[in-house]
Order: structure tokens, then C-alpha cells, then sequence
């Protein structure tokens, strides 16, 4: 009989922490949708920030990791801090660990052939990095499959103008003695402006110094590859993008 009714306790136990995750999940994707979307997607498919489908997460995959990233947020990057209640913000945790592989992601293309197109046709490793080799002039490409969704990769190759990280603003400027710059903006305050040439040299000058600045938040330097690819070679290049991931071997 004692058996018994500890059997049944623990069957019990089991349904209420079922249902609680339940109600977490449900009580998440609100939550969810308010606070993260925005840059997340509304699924959590990513866009300016990552993909969360995958459950792997640069700054921790643990649930208490998870909890850390939204409460705290990430300095130096766009994620804020969240100020909500301790129960919110395990709501949206719960969220964000039912979203992670309810979603299989399938991406045509073959990522061998993308990889040639990225080191070749593609001109990439001239302003993109992978593993410590390309280029600085554009974002670091290691474990961006990780960090955005093949519908976000493509749009990014097609339409680069779309969205521009504030870190990849370009510059261009002349100073009193003619002399011309071009390149990616670093930082700048009232009274100077860093930045680096499209030969990767650094430069900080004076505003007092120069005849002209402007700073172009709105075009970017990457050329839209729609005219330049095919259909196909376009899935291969997101492919391989895709497989660019933590804990994957490159092809």
C-alpha cells in the first residue's frame, strides 16, 4: 500500500512540473515576442540577433546561463539588460528552450561547392575572417551559422543595405591638406573619429583637422550578390554559411 502511494505521488509530482512547464512555455512566447523579437524574429529564427532555434548559445546554453544573458544583457553589444520579474524572465527562458529544435532547419545547396565560391568567385576573404584568416573591413564570419538563420544569410548576401551594424559604418573624409580616406568607422566622440582604411591601416584624426566627414549609415560597402550569382550558387554560399557553426567541422 506505501508502494503504492509513493508510485502514485511521484506520478503526482511529474504532471504538476509538466503542467508548470506548460504554463511557463504558454506564459513565454508573450513575453518573448515583447521583449526579444525585435531582433530575435518572432519564432526565434533570428535577424540582427541570433538565431535561437539551434540551442546553442555564444555567451552559454545552460538554462542558468540563459537566465544570466536576458537579465544582465551582453556589453558592447546591442542586448540590452531585461527588467522584468525573476518569473518572467524564467518564463521566457522555458520559451526559448521549447523554440530550440522544435524547428529543423534544412538548407538546399551543397556547402563543399559554397566554400569554394566564398575563398573564389565570392571575393569574401578579402573583408570577412573565418578562423583568422580574411579580412577586417566586414563582420567576422567563424560561427555564423550559429548566430543567423539561412533566410537572414540570404538576405544579407542579396541586400547588404538593409541592415548595418553601427561597427561597419562607413567613412569617408579629407583633410586640410587633401589628402582623402576612405574606410570603416571604429569609434568617434565629439572632438575625433577612429577608424580603418579599406587597406586595414588605423587611423585617428582630429575633427579640427579635416575639410570633410561623412559617415554613411545607410549604404554598405558589400556589393549586392544578386547579379552575380545563380540561384544555385546562391544556396551553396548560404549553405556553407549555415555550416559555419559551434562545434562543426569546416567543409
Amino acid at each position: 500500500m506505501k508502494a503504492w502511494l509513493c508510485v502514485l505521488a511521484l506520478r503526482l509530482f511529474a504532471v504538476e512540473i509538466s503542467t508548470a512547464q506548460e504554463n511557463d512555455l504558454t506564459a513565454g512566447e508573450p513575453l518573448f515576442r515583447l521583449h526579444c523579437a525585435e531582433c530575435h524574429g518572432m519564432d526565434g529564427e533570428g535577424g540582427r540577433g541570433p538565431d535561437l532555434r539551434r540551442g546553442v548559445y555564444q555567451h552559454g546554453s545552460s538554462d542558468e546561463a540563459l537566465y544570466r544573458t536576458i537579465s544582465k544583457g551582453i556589453a558592447g553589444t546591442p542586448m540590452p539588460a531585461t527588467s522584468i520579474s525573476d518569473a518572467q524572465l524564467w518564463q521566457i527562458v522555458r520559451y526559448i528552450r521549447g523554440v530550440a529544435g522544435r524547428v529543423r532547419v534544412t538548407v538546399p545547396g551543397n556547402s563543399a561547392a559554397g566554400a569554394k565560391l566564398f575563398g573564389g568567385k565570392g571575393g569574401c576573404p578579402k573583408c570577412h575572417m573565418i578562423r583568422g584568416e580574411g579580412g577586417r573591413l566586414g563582420p567576422d564570419l567563424t560561427y555564423i551559422g550559429s548566430q543567423r538563420s539561412p533566410t537572414h544569410l540570404r538576405a544579407s548576401i542579396l541586400r547588404p543595405d538593409e541592415e548595418i551594424s553601427p561597427a561597419y559604418w562607413s567613412v569617408e573624409a579629407s583633410d586640410q591638406d587633401g589628402k582623402v580616406y576612405s574606410g570603416i568607422r571604429l569609434n568617434e566622440d565629439t572632438y575625433s573619429i577612429q577608424f580603418i582604411d579599406l587597406d586595414e591601416n588605423l587611423h585617428s584624426l582630429a575633427k579640427q583637422n579635416l575639410r570633410t566627414l561623412t559617415v554613411d549609415k545607410k549604404k554598405s560597402r558589400m556589393p549586392g550578390y544578386g547579379g552575380m550569382l545563380t540561384a544555385a550558387e546562391l544556396d551553396d554560399l548560404v549553405a556553407y554559411l549555415y555550416s559555419l557553426q559551434r562545434n562543426a567541422r569546416l567543409p
